[in-house]
Protein backbone atom coordinates (compact mmCIF):
# COMPACT_ATOMS: atom_id res chain seq x y z
CA UNK A 1 0.00 0.00 0.00
CA UNK A 2 2.93 2.29 0.52
CA UNK A 3 4.85 1.52 -2.30
CA UNK A 4 1.53 2.42 -4.18
CA UNK A 5 0.89 5.64 -2.77
CA UNK A 6 4.75 6.95 -3.30
CA UNK A 7 4.48 5.79 -6.91
CA UNK A 8 1.51 7.78 -7.24
CA UNK A 9 3.29 11.00 -5.66
CA UNK A 10 6.43 10.48 -7.60
CA UNK A 11 3.93 10.84 -10.96
CA UNK A 12 2.11 13.24 -9.84
CA UNK A 13 5.53 15.46 -9.29
CA UNK A 14 6.52 14.31 -12.75
CA UNK A 15 3.81 15.54 -14.10
CA UNK A 16 3.82 19.06 -12.51
CA UNK A 17 7.16 19.38 -13.60
CA UNK A 18 6.56 18.79 -16.66
CA UNK A 19 3.72 20.76 -17.11
CA UNK A 20 5.81 23.50 -15.54
CA UNK A 21 8.68 23.26 -18.00
CA UNK A 22 6.08 23.49 -20.79
CA UNK A 23 4.55 26.59 -19.46
CA UNK A 24 7.46 28.29 -18.69
CA UNK A 25 10.17 27.37 -21.15
CA UNK A 26 8.22 26.26 -24.47
CA UNK A 27 4.90 28.56 -24.56
CA UNK A 28 7.06 31.96 -23.80
CA UNK A 29 8.33 31.32 -27.06
CA UNK A 30 4.74 31.49 -28.67
CA UNK A 31 4.09 35.09 -30.69
CA UNK A 32 0.84 36.31 -29.44
CA UNK A 33 -1.39 38.73 -30.72
CA UNK A 34 -0.59 41.43 -27.76
CA UNK A 35 3.32 41.20 -28.65
CA UNK A 36 3.05 42.01 -32.06
CA UNK A 37 0.28 45.15 -31.51
CA UNK A 38 2.87 45.81 -28.98
CA UNK A 39 5.93 46.10 -31.36
CA UNK A 40 3.84 47.63 -33.71
CA UNK A 41 2.90 50.57 -31.56
CA UNK A 42 6.82 51.06 -30.14
CA UNK A 43 7.78 51.18 -34.22
CA UNK A 44 5.09 53.71 -34.64
CA UNK A 45 6.15 55.93 -31.70
CA UNK A 46 7.25 59.36 -31.48
CA UNK A 47 9.35 61.01 -29.15
CA UNK A 48 10.50 64.21 -28.47
CA UNK A 49 13.51 64.42 -26.21
CA UNK A 50 14.45 67.43 -24.05
CA UNK A 51 17.71 66.02 -22.29
CA UNK A 52 19.41 67.38 -19.08
CA UNK A 53 17.30 70.13 -17.93
CA UNK A 54 19.67 71.85 -14.98
CA UNK A 55 17.21 73.48 -11.90
CA UNK A 56 18.91 75.11 -9.58
CA UNK A 57 16.72 75.26 -6.58
CA UNK A 58 17.44 78.81 -4.19
CA UNK A 59 16.40 79.10 -1.04
CA UNK A 60 17.04 82.57 1.67
CA UNK A 61 19.34 83.82 -1.14
CA UNK A 62 21.57 80.49 -2.22
CA UNK A 63 21.56 77.76 -3.85
CA UNK A 64 19.88 74.92 -2.08
CA UNK A 65 20.10 72.02 -4.36
CA UNK A 66 20.68 71.07 -8.02
CA UNK A 67 18.24 68.89 -10.29
CA UNK A 68 18.89 66.83 -12.93
CA UNK A 69 16.29 65.48 -15.25
CA UNK A 70 16.13 64.19 -18.62
CA UNK A 71 13.28 63.96 -19.91
CA UNK A 72 11.42 62.41 -23.20
CA UNK A 73 7.95 63.06 -24.34
CA UNK A 74 6.35 59.69 -26.31
CA UNK A 75 3.82 61.37 -28.54
CA UNK A 76 0.71 60.16 -29.85
CA UNK A 77 1.21 60.51 -34.28
CA UNK A 78 3.51 62.11 -36.14
CA UNK A 79 1.91 65.11 -36.45
CA UNK A 80 1.88 65.61 -32.70
CA UNK A 81 5.93 65.50 -32.94
CA UNK A 82 5.94 67.61 -35.25
CA UNK A 83 3.88 69.80 -33.49
CA UNK A 84 6.10 69.50 -30.22
CA UNK A 85 9.24 70.10 -32.66
CA UNK A 86 7.76 73.43 -33.87
CA UNK A 87 6.94 74.49 -30.41
CA UNK A 88 9.92 73.20 -29.03
CA UNK A 89 11.22 76.44 -27.40
CA UNK A 90 8.20 77.06 -25.72
CA UNK A 91 7.86 73.87 -24.49
CA UNK A 92 10.94 73.92 -22.81
CA UNK A 93 10.31 76.99 -21.37
CA UNK A 94 6.53 75.87 -19.61
CA UNK A 95 8.62 72.72 -18.59
CA UNK A 96 11.57 75.00 -16.90
CA UNK A 97 8.70 77.18 -15.20
CA UNK A 98 6.57 74.58 -14.02
CA UNK A 99 9.77 72.59 -12.71
CA UNK A 100 10.95 75.68 -10.71
CA UNK A 101 7.78 76.22 -9.05
CA UNK A 102 7.46 72.96 -8.23
CA UNK A 103 11.06 72.03 -6.43
CA UNK A 104 10.87 76.20 -5.22
CA UNK A 105 7.47 75.36 -2.94
CA UNK A 106 8.92 72.07 -1.29
CA UNK A 107 9.44 72.26 2.05
CA UNK A 108 12.78 72.85 3.25
CA UNK A 109 14.86 69.78 4.10
CA UNK A 110 12.66 67.46 2.23
CA UNK A 111 15.05 65.84 -0.15
CA UNK A 112 14.70 63.22 -3.14
CA UNK A 113 12.49 63.56 -6.43
CA UNK A 114 9.10 62.09 -6.61
CA UNK A 115 8.75 60.97 -9.83
CA UNK A 116 4.83 60.95 -9.93
CA UNK A 117 4.05 63.82 -9.15
CA UNK A 118 7.37 65.55 -11.51
CA UNK A 119 5.40 63.55 -14.70
CA UNK A 120 2.11 64.76 -13.87
CA UNK A 121 3.33 68.52 -13.59
CA UNK A 122 5.37 68.30 -16.87
CA UNK A 123 1.95 66.26 -18.57
CA UNK A 124 0.23 69.61 -17.83
CA UNK A 125 2.88 71.91 -18.60
CA UNK A 126 2.85 70.06 -22.24
CA UNK A 127 -0.57 70.31 -22.46
CA UNK A 128 -0.59 74.54 -21.53
CA UNK A 129 2.57 74.66 -24.22
CA UNK A 130 1.19 72.40 -27.38
CA UNK A 131 -1.97 71.38 -26.56
CA UNK A 132 -4.46 68.27 -24.80
CA UNK A 133 -4.23 64.84 -26.47
CA UNK A 134 -0.56 65.55 -27.88
CA UNK A 135 1.58 63.56 -25.15
CA UNK A 136 0.80 60.01 -24.59
CA UNK A 137 3.44 59.92 -21.91
CA UNK A 138 6.11 61.79 -20.09
CA UNK A 139 9.10 58.97 -19.63
CA UNK A 140 11.87 60.52 -17.17
CA UNK A 141 15.22 58.88 -17.98
CA UNK A 142 17.02 60.18 -15.15
CA UNK A 143 16.91 62.33 -12.18
CA UNK A 144 19.41 63.33 -10.52
CA UNK A 145 19.65 65.43 -7.24
CA UNK A 146 22.92 67.08 -5.25
CA UNK A 147 23.25 69.61 -2.80
CA UNK A 148 23.93 73.01 -3.27
CA UNK A 149 27.02 75.36 -1.64
CA UNK A 150 28.46 74.62 2.02
CA UNK A 151 27.16 76.53 4.69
Amino acid sequence: MNRIVIIIIAVVVIAGCGGAVWYFFLQADAPSVESQQEERTLEEAEFVDIENLAISVIKEGRVHRYITISVSLEMNDRDAKELGDLAFPRLKDEIFRDLHSYFSMQQPGQTGINVAQVKARLMWAAERAIGKGKVRQIIIQGAYERKGGLK
